[in-house]
């Protein structure tokens, strides 16, 4: 008996410290190279809320109560808080504890949990681990000759085609690796488009000294025509045609320069992370020191043509960042989808929490800046009944009668204690460029069960009627929810494609004979 109740009292802590948000502080685990990214830990921001919360039902903003607190240590005495609003299964709100953000201890027990990340825990790696990953996959489209969307939605490589772009392909191979998808979801979710300037410079890349400057693998106008039209919207400019290299290059305005180590190409010497967004680095702003100087020196000195003290390169219109449309959203889902655990499950609370941890509303030094449309989240502030007054340094606190009388509205810099709370100041992903997810049909060759022991090769299997029998029939095709359902669909796809895919026959592959005219 004294076990079991030793057992109930740790439970109890435990959960109380999960769902434990007073203020809810970010943490970045470790520290070191990573400049720009909270302190290079790499393991994303980690909240003490990663529950199921009540939210928007549009947006997926989550919605906090604003509430009379006792404030953190390091301010003493009582305030107005901001808390997320835990709810169970079914979305019912729980119960706070008095004075406090933490939900009460009668509640813990309905608490969800979001600990079915799976595959996509991966996330929490250094952002420059996932850049690596995602110019892994440009450097494999830079290799094959054509593109395309695979029929469980993820990217296609076709080599040694017919064409550039062409439809015929001796060989395909599939983007099939969690890592990869998520540095496509990063890239995409952040800019729109899979484009990069084909001159950053990539400060951690090891090899042969005589190589010189080394590049980050970028698209180029002669890779533009590899996209299939069913894929061409992840290139800029929202094109469905192939890009003429005017729209991505002005070389009109460069000027002559010195040119050290005969690349052709002007170098910076010691790149930067523009924080700011000005084009100059300031002095807060990290950089390499390659020389040791400790100061931020140009490469190789320029012939100054137009005298404005800056030497003009050409312009990168293409890495510009575009607002997501909808079949920008969907691809997303469908590489979140290939990112995640294949018997796994993606909801609202998770999708919010991936991109929390991913820091897609984050400017990052290897990620790039965080989209164009974001949202911040909402706070509900109810009418407190009359009589009540809080004091902030009273010894007897008493809890304030709220009423039902409650006005929602975006988190601003105006909420009193706005700076205690971090909740307050996260930013979300804004998905209402999302406004009509449609299911495809598509039909793959599969094995087949026509008994309990009996299989066929058929090759007309439907991926949408498994889709059907297992997220239903209905669902929702806007904003967050279509959002949701989408990526839960290729999730479902994915897994049935990896269960009943045709293996490759090795003994025929070794041994023709055997197989006869199989």
């Amino acid at each position: 008996m004294r076990t079991s109740s030793l057992r109930w009292v740790l439970i109890t802590v435990t959960a109380a410290l999960l769902v434990s948000t007073t203020p809810a502080i970010a943490q970045d685990h470790g520290s070191g190279g990573d400049h720009g990214s909270g302190g290079g830990g790499g393991c994303g921001d980690v909240f003490g809320d990663l529950i199921h919360i009540l939210r928007d039902d549009i947006t997926g903003q989550p919605i906090l109560a604003q509430r009379w607190v006792e404030l953190p240590a390091e301010v003493q005495g009582y305030g107005w808080g901001y808390c997320v609003i835990a709810v169970d299964e079914e979305g019912e709100e729980l119960r706070f504890t008095d004075l406090s953000c933490d939900v009460h201890e009668d509640d813990l027990e309905k608490v969800v949990e979001v600990n079915y990340f799976g595959r996509l825990n991966g996330g929490r790696t250094k952002p420059r681990n996932n850049r690596m990953h995602f110019d892994e996959v440009i450097s494999n489209i830079k290799a094959g000759m054509s593109v395309k969307r695979g029929p469980a939605g993820r990217l296609m490589i076709g080599h040694d085609c017919n064409k550039v772009g062409g439809s015929y392909c001796a060989e395909w191979s599939t983007v099939d690796s969690p890592m990869e998808n998520m540095g496509l979801y990063v890239k995409l979710m952040k800019s729109g488009h899979l484009a990069t300037d084909p001159y950053e410079i990539d400060i951690w890349a090891h090899g042969d000294p005589k190589q010189g400057t080394q590049f980050h693998p970028a698209l180029g106008e002669e890779d533009w025509p590899k996209f299939h039209n069913t894929v061409q919207h992840m290139l800029p400019n929202e094109q469905n045609q192939v890009l003429d290299s005017e729209d991505c290059w002005d070389y009109s305005s460069a000027e002559w320069f010195d040119d050290k180590n005969d690349n052709d190409i002007w170098d910076p010497a010691e790149p930067f992370f523009d924080i700011d967004g000005n084009g100059d680095r300031d002095e807060h702003e990290p950089f390499n020191d390659l020389d040791d100087d400790e100061e931020w020196d140009p490469a190789e000195p320029f012939i100054d043509d137009n005298d404005n003290g800056v030497r003009d390169e050409f312009t990168f219109e293409c890495e510009d960042r575009e607002e997501l449309s909808n079949r920008d959203f969907v691809s997303v889902a469908a590489f979140l989808g290939a990112a995640a655990s294949k018997t796994g499950k993606v909801t609202w609370d998770l999708t919010q929490y991936y991109n929390r941890i991913l820091k897609i509303t984050k400017s990052n030094e290897y990620t790039g800046l965080p989209p164009l449309k974001t949202l911040p989240a909402l706070v509900r502030s109810c009418v407190i009944e009359d009589g009540w007054a809080g004091d902030p340094d009273a010894e007897d606190q008493v809890e304030p009668p709220y009423t039902k009388e409650c006005e929602i509205k975006p988190a601003n810099k105006e909420f009193e204690n706005y700076d205690l709370f971090t909740d307050l100041k996260e930013r979300f992903v804004n998905f209402e460029g999302l406004d009509d997810y449609e299911r495809e049909g598509e039909e793959i060759a599969a094995i087949k069960s026509t008994s309990v022991d009996e299989w066929v090769l058929a090759g007309d299997v439907s991926l949408s009627e498994f889709v059907v029998l297992v997220n239903g029939a209905e669902f929702e095709t806007e904003n967050i929810a279509g959002f949701v359902n989408a990526a839960r669909d290729f999730l479902r796809k994915i897994e049935f494609v990896h269960n009943y895919d045709p293996p490759v026959d090795l003994y025929c592959t070794y041994n023709t004979s055997a197989c006869g005219a199989y």
